[in-house]
């Protein structure tokens, strides 16, 4: 007799391209009601004037490479990790397993994802908490710092402690509490 128990869907099922286009889509909603007001305003002082119609324009470019610039560079990522391996995300067998025992780990962090397959990290070196103080960014992030398989030093950067520690401990193969909404 077969086990018809259905589990629950997760990102971890999904392609690559919808991981990309999921990664940058509340950006993306968020910029484009920004465009959508900032086009209000310029058809309404600039109805007949040509000018109107090229800001719009380079606003909604400006919101589509924005809100997908930092999730195409994680999908670059990815893909060389899969050419590197021979191994691709398409071809995985493990969504029955605990995201621990699963050789890819995924997570959407930091307006974009972070996939990393176990086989490619030939070892953890340490892990360092940084402040980040900048225009655009204030607050602490979190590295960890990994040698991989080329003997190349590596880093992944995370918004928050508990997702670093995460990622330490799915390179062990250790349990860990899922943090929020991240698989």
């Amino acid at each position: 007799m077969t086990n018809s128990k259905k589990r629950e869907k997760t990102i971890y099922d999904a392609s690559l391209t919808r991981i990309f286009l999921w990664s940058g889509f509340t950006m993306f909603i968020i910029l484009l009601i920004a465009c959508i007001a900032i086009g209000f305003l310029v058809l309404f002082y600039r109805r007949s004037d040509p000018e109107g119609i090229k800001i719009i324009l380079f606003c909604l470019a400006l919101v589509i490479l924005s809100s997908y610039g930092i999730p195409l560079f994680s999908l670059i990522n990815a893909w060389k990790q899969e050419r590197r391996l021979g191994i691709y995300w398409k071809d995985r067998t493990d969504q029955d397993r605990p995201k621990w025992e699963r050789d890819w780990y995924l997570t959407c962090d930091r307006g974009g994802f972070i996939l990393c397959h176990r086989k490619y990290i030939r070892c953890i070196q340490r892990y360092q908490a940084e402040t980040e103080i900048a225009e655009h960014a204030r607050g602490k992030v979190y590295y960890v710092l990994y040698e991989d398989i080329d003997g190349k030093k590596r880093k992944v950067k995370f918004s928050s402690g508990s997702l670093a520690a995460e990622f330490q401990k799915w390179f062990k193969k250790q349990a860990y509490k899922e943090t929020g909404e991240n698989e």
